[in-house]
Order: C-alpha cells, then structure tokens, then sequence
C-alpha cells in the first residue's frame, strides 16, 4: 500500500506540488498562531496550589477628618493597629467563618502589586531572584490561605513561630533554585542591604504554589512583619477570611455583607467591601493574560475555521477529479474500502511531508528568536532557574516542558500536525467514500 501511494504521489507530483506548498505555509502560520495560546492554556491549567474556592477578602476603608464620626484620638498608631486586629476578630466569630487573618502588604497571592528581591545560599556566589511577600506572626496566615506543609514546620506551627527580624519561610521551588534540595529548614540565605551583608535563617517550607493563577509558580520568600506601620493601615491592610467547608460563598457574601456594613468598625476604621478570592483572581487575571488570551483564542479560532475550509475544499475538488482514475480501479477489482483507504493514505503522507518541511522552517525561526514562554517575569525567572541548575548539575524540582525548547518545539508541532491531519483526512474522506461507490462505467463515461 505504501508503495502504491508514494507511486501515486509522484506520478501527480505537479498538482501534489501546489498542495505540498500550501500545507507548508498553513503550517507555519499555525506555529505562529496557536504556540501562545497552547502555553497560555497550559499555564492556566496549573493548580494553584491553595485552596481559593473558600476565600474571601475584606477591604477597609477610613473615616476622613471632616466625616461624620471621625475621632481624631483614634489616629493614634496604637489605636489604628489594634483597631485593625479588633476587626480580624470580629470577622472571624461570624458565623461560616472559619478562619481570619491580617492581610497587610501590596504583594500577596494573586493581588495587583509584586515585588522581588535576591537571595543567595549562605557560603555560595549565584544570586536568585524571588518573589517576596509580608506576613504577620501568630495571625494563622499561612493555614488561612490554605498553603501546604512543605518538609519541615506545619503550616500552623509556621504561623505560630517566634520570628526575629530576618527570618524567612522558602516555597519548595524557591528552596530548590537556592540550595539545590527541599530539606532547608534552619539553614540561611545571604542578601545585601546597603552593601552589607544579612543573613536569613529559614524557619520552614511550604509547598509550591501560583503567586498568579495565570503564570507558572515561581520562587517566593515570605518575610515576617514584627511592627505594624499604622501608615500602611487602611492602604494595605486587608482582612483575609476562609470561610467552613460546605458553605456557599454566594450565600455567605449575603448574609456577611450587610452585617459587615453595620458592625464592622473600630474607630474611624471600618470595612468598605467583601468578595471572594475567585472574584480577586478574575479580576487580576482581566487586566492582564485574560485580554491577551482571548485575543489569541479568537484568532486561533478564525484561523482554523479558515485552515478547515480552505483545506478540506482544496482536496474535496482534489479528490473528486480523480473520478475515472476511481472509475479504473473499481473495474480491475479494487474494493472501494481499499480506494477510500488509498487516498487517505495520500492525504496523510502529503500532510506529514508539508508539516515537517514547515516545522523545520520555523525551527530556524524559533533557533533565532526563540519560542513564547508566557507572561510576566516569571517567564524570565523559570529561565534564568533552568541555567543556573545547569551550572549546579542538579535536575529542577519542577520541569515545565514549554519552558524546555526540545519538548516544547516538539509538542506543539506534533499538536499542529494532528490538528492538519484531521483536517484533510476530512476533506478527503466523504469525497472518496463517494466516488469509491459509484459503478465503473458511470466514473468512466463521466470523465
């Protein structure tokens, strides 16, 4: 059989030729088109990581000094923070509520601000950027947010810990791009601070999660705050809620809303708003890949309804030519299951001649330029991780195969290929499957 195709192609190599040429071309442009939406689809199939289903975040607002009610004496940084805590507790004895925490800081899971520093192994000379993040002591933050236990301290024992001033806690990934292991507990990190050196004892670990649903996770370290700045309150202060498995977000939104408006206040404090976290993350996600995904989505979409149509009519009218060649068969015996399956045999050696002529074309291409690796700089992270393992020797903790160019290139074309196949094994097979039940003499005297 393959024999008998390869004769056929090439005896119609002039007309192959055209279609040969066309397939190149469509698959070139279909590298361009659907790489970055196969790695934005990637990407945001990630887990997460936490559990966000079951959070909700408060966000509070201050009485001005010409509003109504506003007590001046409540200004005193003493007053604002512990109003800020009295709030905390408060949200936390509503019903539904199972846990509450402080959330102060522009940078936290999935907000609108980040921030970065560089960390280096203690005795070692390779820098690493991580995200870094606040938390405060004895607040259950890290059980709040539903991180999990890395190896080391448990979450609660985490959130409970004694910390002095330049502790940190180590994602697994942020542990493994700066030691090359997971079990770091107790050692230290080096960083500069006007040219001097701290060190950073590592009190524990948490598991690996997404600072934005819509990236890959990357390196984060989390730095204990030990003295509240009441300026930061209410700018950056927010309330952190997890509310009991079981109970609807929607309904408790409902119910908390209201009674947050009427009981949440402590001096001129008091909580302006209430969402869930999901909402946060929709949110966040809308000013940033959700605009840049649909784009793509939809030309991705636009361009295969044309790569279908344009195809599949390119060898419908090819197939259907072929009627006395059909005709000549069916009189020397051949069945038409056996013709149906020659002239897909056809189609599918063309398509994989045309896609790996285009692939290799756009390898150039991609050699030079490079291929798309998400958003944001954690894409520039995750490279710059995967080099410094290769000067350490050690494998990643976590390997992502669109940010290794082999496995990349390789699993996008193969997508791409698959996708060209259906779509003139399509185009020729209902033509074929007609033309191979037609009698002889009818394919004969037509032709």
């Amino acid at each position: 059989m393959l024999k008998l195709i390869l004769r056929n192609l090439w005896a119609r190599r002039r007309r192959n030729g055209w279609l040969l040429a066309e397939l190149v071309l469509v698959s070139v442009i279909s590298w361009v088109i659907l790489d970055p939406v196969i790695v934005l689809m990637h990407d945001r199939s990630i887990p997460i990581g936490y559990d966000s289903d079951r959070l909700c975040i408060v966000s509070l607002g201050a009485l001005q000094p010409n509003a109504p009610g506003y007590d001046a004496g409540a200004q005193d940084s003493a007053r604002l923070v512990d109003g800020y805590y009295q709030l905390v507790r408060l949200a936390k004895n509503f019903e539904g509520v199972e846990l509450a925490t402080p959330l102060l800081g522009f940078c936290y899971p999935n907000s609108s601000g980040s921030g970065n520093t560089y960390l280096t192994a203690e005795g070692d000379t390779v820098s690493h950027q991580v995200m870094w993040m606040q938390f405060l002591p004895h607040t259950q933050f890290f059980e709040t947010y539903g991180f999990r236990s890395g190896m080391g301290r448990t979450p609660e024992q985490l959130s409970d810990y004694d910390y002095a001033k330049n502790d940190l806690v180590l994602t697994e990934n942020a542990a493994y791009d700066i030691f090359g292991r997971r079990d770091v507990q107790g050692e230290r990190c080096e960083s500069t601070s006007r040219g001097d050196t701290v060190y950073h004892p590592v009190i524990g670990i948490v598991e690996t999660f997404k600072s934005y649903s819509d990236w890959r996770p990357m390196a984060v370290a989390f730095f204990p705050t030990l003295n509240v700045d009441a300026n930061d309150i209410p700018q950056y202060a927010q309330i952190l809620i997890r509310i009991k498995e079981g109970v609807s977000m929607k309904r408790f939104l409902h119910d908390f809303r209201p009674w947050m408006l009427k009981e949440l206040r402590q001096g001129n404090l008091f909580a302006r708003s209430a969402r869930s976290y999901d909402d946060l993350i929709t949110e966040r996600e809308a000013g940033s890949s959700t605009p840049v995904y649909r784009r793509n989505l939809a030309m991705a979409l636009f361009f295969l309804v044309n790569l279908c149509l344009g195809v599949i009519g390119t060898f419908w009218l090819q197939t259907r030519t072929r009627r006395e060649e059909v005709g000549v068969m069916l009189a020397f015996g051949a069945t038409p299951g056996r013709i149906v399956r020659l002239l897909l045999g056809e189609g599918a050696v063309l398509t994989l001649l045309a896609s790996l002529a285009g692939f290799v074309l756009y390898l150039q291409y991609a050699l030079k330029e490079g291929l798309y690796n998400g958003l944001g700089w954690g894409k520039s992270a995750v490279t710059a991780w995967a080099s410094n393992f290769n000067q350490k020797g050690v494998e990643p903790l976590e390997t992502y195969w669109v940010s290794n160019f082999a496995q990349h290139f390789c699993i996008v074309s193969l997508i791409i290929l698959l996708i060209l196949l259906a779509v003139v094994l399509v185009g020729i097979f209902i033509p074929a499957r007609n033309i191979s039940r037609i009698p002889p003499t009818e394919a004969l005297r037509d032709e």
